[in-house]
């Protein structure tokens, strides 16, 4: 499966992007960097083009592009602390700095490019809030269109007054940081660019939307961390060292979920989450003394129809997450 992700350079997102260039399934085409998340743009390019260097020199090639700059709308953004954190890349050590050039081509023409001069259907991971994305859409024509595959995005939730048990926004709990934001229900991928979310979720396009609904159930636990630690590759290894890095240990068996790397699972299998579609809108309105910007309604008359995950199997997750990093591919390079 030819793969484009998309992502805003989280600690989460390593763990996404480490499995996806992993899996022998996988080909991956490119990795957009978008400013509007964790990391700051320029920072984020540095650390995914570094982070290649896990593995061969082939795949240190994977061209990386800097994207936006700014969210489409309103400017929210994640707080210092976790800016800061994910910028040190949590203070793990990349094997090496990417010999290979900077790609100078902005993030959404390339992927619009690309997209248009596809011969076989690209699939999308979108874990970054989905800027570059929607800004690839608009320089599309219809007859392009045909060639994105499916598109998974980590992002939003339902309220338990849509569905029962629902899920709560996650905007005033960010990694265990005090709250500067009044909203208390929209989730982080989502609010930080309400516009671009709409643009991708009303597009018609094959969308699974990866809730918090579903994340919920897959919470990082130290048993799984404890298994990861026992797989002897490059990709665990990083993987294992960011989990254990101070920002971020203090969350397992926290308040630590499967975010990312739950999206990127589900692009390989679908059967690991139960999925239920909704006819739903993103709200647009910022109000700082009540705001409920990056809401998803569900309006079955007048939403567009989206594919939400909704559960998910922990079990299996973890299963397939850690079956891929015991693989040992060839593109692996020697790490400690």
């Amino acid at each position: 499966m030819d793969v484009i992700i998309d992502t805003d350079v989280d600690f989460d997102d390593y763990m996404a992007m480490i499995y996806l260039l992993q899996h022998k399934e996988i080909n991956v085409l490119g990795i957009t960097v978008t400013g509007c998340g964790a990391a700051h743009l320029s920072k984020g390019v540095d650390n995914v083009r570094n982070m290649l260097t896990l593995f061969d020199a082939e795949t240190q090639k994977i061209p990386v592009f800097a994207g936006a700059t700014s969210p489409m709308i309103y400017s929210n953004v994640f707080p210092y602390d976790v800016r800061s954190a994910a910028n040190a890349h949590y203070g793990v050590t990349f094997p090496a700095v990417n010999p290979n050039p900077y790609t100078e081509t902005e993030a959404s023409q390339w992927m619009a490019e690309t997209i248009s001069s596809a011969v076989n259907p690209i699939a999308f991971l979108l874990i970054g809030g989905g800027t570059n994305f929607a800004k690839a859409l608009s320089q599309l024509n219809t007859n392009s269109l045909s060639n994105i595959g499916k598109v998974v995005m980590m992002g939003g939730n339902l309220l338990p007054e849509y569905i029962s048990p629902g899920a709560q926004g996650n905007i005033q709990d960010t990694l265990g940081k005090t709250p500067y934001y009044t909203n208390a229900v929209a989730e982080w991928n989502i609010f930080v660019d309400v516009q671009a979310a709409q643009r991708v979720l009303s597009s018609g396009l094959d969308i699974t939307l990866v809730a918090l609904n579903a994340c919920n159930d897959v919470p990082i636990t130290q048993a799984f961390v404890n298994q990861l630690k026992e797989i002897d590759t490059s990709a665990a290894t990083f993987v294992t060292q960011i989990l254990d890095s101070p920002t971020i240990v203090g969350g397992i068996d926290a308040y630590l979920e499967f975010w990312d790397p739950l999206a990127a699972s589900v692009l390989v299998d679908e059967t690991l989450v139960s999925t239920e579609i909704f006819g739903i809108s993103i709200v647009q309105t910022l109000n700082e003394a009540n705001d409920t910007s990056g809401k998803i309604e569900v309006d079955a008359i007048n939403g567009s129809p989206v594919k939400i995950a909704i559960a998910a199997n922990q079990s299996a997750v973890f299963a397939q997450y850690l079956t891929a990093m015991a693989e040992v591919t060839s593109k692996e390079v020697a790490y400690v």
